[in-house]
């Protein structure tokens, strides 16, 4: 697994294309890096209410 930053995004076939998605992550905190300085960035999010 490369630690450098890639524009590459994977993509795959949908098995079940007939079928709708509703994807949630839940995370309480998360790390990133900064597009413009490259420096990693940490955070904490909620999710909104449903």
């Amino acid at each position: 697994m490369s630690t450098q930053p890639t524009k590459t995004l994977e993509t795959f076939d949908n098995p079940r294309p007939e079928r709708d998605y509703t994807i949630r992550i839940h995370t309480p905190e998360f790390t990133c890096l900064c597009p413009k300085t490259g420096q990693p960035e940490a955070s904490r999010t909620s999710p909104p209410s449903i």
